[in-house]
């Protein structure tokens, strides 16, 4: 019989409360992936998703996890516990985006690391891409803290959504 790993069930818990955000109106899934690395040994369940009627700003939610996290659970180190996996929250938009980025910073809090990109393309319009990572890893006792990020995530589209750029 299969072992779930920490990353198993917190993929679980993840997916269905993003899910049940969908099947009740309040956040458009525009797509999912759920993906192993053979290579590096890592994996990576991603889904992004937007209000159901604005989907010029999206977010893109990552959960991670590497052979580092894995071996910590499978050899059950209690020094350092990295079993569990990695959040990479990844705010997707026009140019509006990059105007809002100063009330994300803020409502997510100072201790968070943020990197903002820019992107230019000769095909598309101008677009904004913030990435927000936390200095922790998530591990299964984490499973409220997980549920909260998706919730104030929704909440941070709201809040954009309701700013006049």
């Amino acid at each position: 019989m299969f072992d779930p790993t920490a990353f198993d069930n917190l993929k679980v818990i993840f997916e269905g409360a993003v899910y049940d955000l969908d099947l009740s109106g309040e956040i458009h899934i525009l797509d999912r992936k759920d993906l192993f690395d053979f290579a590096h040994y890592e994996r990576c369940y991603q889904i992004h998703y937007s209000l159901p009627y604005k989907e010029s700003i999206s977010i893109e939610f990552h959960l991670k996890a590497d052979m580092g996290h894995f071996l910590a659970e499978r050899k059950m180190m209690t020094e350092k516990n990295t079993a569990g996996a990695d959040i990479l929250i990844v705010y997707k938009g026009d140019e509006k985006l990059k105007d809002g980025r100063k009330l994300l910073e803020e409502t997510w809090g100072k201790d968070k690391k943020w990197e903002w990109k820019e992107v230019i393309s000769s095909l598309n319009p101008p677009a904004c891409e913030g990435n927000l990572t936390f200095n922790r890893v998530i591990t299964e006792e984490m499973v409220d803290d997980v549920l909260q990020m998706i919730s104030f995530s929704v909440e941070t589209l709201q809040q954009l959504d309701r700013i006049d750029f």
